[in-house]
């Protein structure tokens, strides 16, 4: 293996570089993802949990109001005697039933907690208590002597010495069971028992809350590193390709352009790319040289000859090059009346006057009798300004007769490459041009536009 095929294969692989980058990216995303995922999770969890907890909480409250209630209801029917407070109190016991609501809430969300177990002491004590309350509203009835007995008091049965008292006796008895210390310690201890139950279900909420946010917050510290890792993978893979393939490639670009051999850096691949250039590169230099001045070179005029134009023509960058096909105008008749000794003289003048008004790195080619070619190479964008006051000096030089030669003046056609036109493309359309200069007066120059109608030639 030679130096030049071991310098192309050192270098970081583009190729390799990128595959990595792609798989480290894919990972990251797959554990963002789930990351993301488990986000959710955790808060739908967060969610979900302080559901439960509103509807629990709920539920021990209605417990609570429902037992209330009742005691309100029961208590005035005692003071006041009044009959839809006995009946408001039994629709809530046996239609509403906010108590057992509850207790069923409660089963379905959380059958396993301490606060279940509270409530459930809560509603049993409530319904101790209501036994205490259907025998208060038992002797207000058989005080009044209202015989519509609800079903659940049938049974209750007063005793002896109740019996026996009279009926003011009996309301007085009654107003008693449920305003004494008894009946308030009773509450108190239902009370008690609820707000355990509340108490219970908000520290179970809470540790549920503080896991959740813990684990949220993980995830959510997990997302923003890995977030930070592919911004940081996808600068270095940015900053990398640019130094390892495009600035490699628009310095390749330049030495191109100013017909340069290629410097062997970037990526392996480019390296790869610019070492097989070079040797293309000086196997055409070679090329060159090995062609004779003679081999190359109009003798007459000095300037490039027919072979010369058919390799330079395939060797430039036709995208950033103006090619232009010049005719010396009547040149016949210059032959014809002054010989042909007068008509070489006109040729050379020709020759020295578009070689002294082109640049070097130009190449000036004569490909007939009276024709030229010229390749201006390296264009910027819109050249049609600076072509014309060439071919306007050109001509001013070309009518000089100062120096004993004749006067002559040139037709030019002219075709700006488009980076879509081949060298054949960009003669014809040159030739194009020039067709409509010889039609329209000559002595001028003409660039081919879109719609010119090709010419054959």
């Amino acid at each position: 293996m030679s130096l030049r095929k071991k310098g192309a294969c050192r270098g970081v692989s583009l190729r390799r570089f990128s595959i990595l980058m792609l798989f480290v990216s894919l990972v990251i995303m797959v554990i963002l993802l789930v990351t993301t995922f488990r986000t959710v999770n955790a808060f739908h969890s967060l969610s979900a949990a302080t559901s439960d907890y509103i509807e629990q909480a709920a539920a021990a409250d209605n417990l609570m109001d429902a037992s209330d209630y009742l005691t309100e209801e029961v208590q005035r029917y005692t003071v006041m005697g009044e009959r839809p407070h006995l009946e408001n109190y039994f629709r809530e016991a046996e239609e509403d039933r906010r108590r057992e609501q509850a207790l069923a809430v409660m089963f379905k969300n959380a059958p396993n907690s301490p606060a279940l177990t509270q409530l459930q002491t809560a509603m049993r004590e409530s319904v101790d208590l209501m036994n205490r309350e259907y025998y208060a509203m038992r002797l207000v009835l058989e005080a009044s002597g209202d015989q519509d007995i609800p079903e659940a008091i049938r049974a209750v049965e007063l005793t002896e010495e109740d019996r026996a008292l009279s009926p003011e006796e009996k309301n007085a008895k009654a107003r008693l069971l449920m305003h004494d210390s008894d009946y308030y310690a009773q509450k108190s201890r239902i009370r008690a028992d609820m707000q355990e139950c509340v108490d219970t279900l908000t520290e179970n909420t809470h540790q549920v809350r503080q896991n959740m946010e813990n684990r949220m917050g993980r995830c959510l510290t997990w997302m923003i590193i890995l977030i930070v890792v592919q911004s940081v993978c996808v600068f270095k893979f940015l900053l990398l390709t640019n130094r390892l393939g495009v600035r490699p490639l628009l310095n390749a670009v330049n030495h191109i352009r100013r017909d340069e051999q290629l410097p062997v850096t970037g990526a392996q691949e480019f390296r790869y790319l610019a070492d097989t250039y070079n040797k293309m590169y000086h196997t055409y230099k070679k090329n060159i040289e090995s062609l004779s001045f003679k081999a190359s070179h109009d003798g007459l005029t000095g300037v490039y000859n027919r072979a010369g134009y058919e390799l330079i023509r395939e060797s430039v960058d036709l995208a950033t090059t103006a090619l232009l096909i010049l005719d010396v105008n009547f040149f016949k008749e210059i032959n014809d009346t002054s010989g042909h000794e007068t008509g070489d003289e006109a040729l050379k003048k020709v020759g020295r006057v578009l070689t002294d008004n082109f640049r070097s790195v130009d190449y000036i080619c004569r490909i007939g009798g009276d024709e030229f070619t010229v390749f201006m190479v390296n264009l910027k964008d819109k050249p049609e300004e600076l072509i014309r006051r060439k071919v306007e000096q050109i001509n001013e030089a070309l009518a000089d007769t100062s120096d004993g030669s004749p006067a002559v003046s040139m037709s030019v056609g002219i075709a700006v490459g488009d980076g879509e036109a081949d060298s054949q493309e960009l003669f014809r359309r040159a030739d194009t041009a020039l067709y409509y200069v010889k039609e329209n007066g000559r002595n001028g120059c003409c660039f081919y536009e879109k719609g010119m109608k090709i010419k054959d030639r």
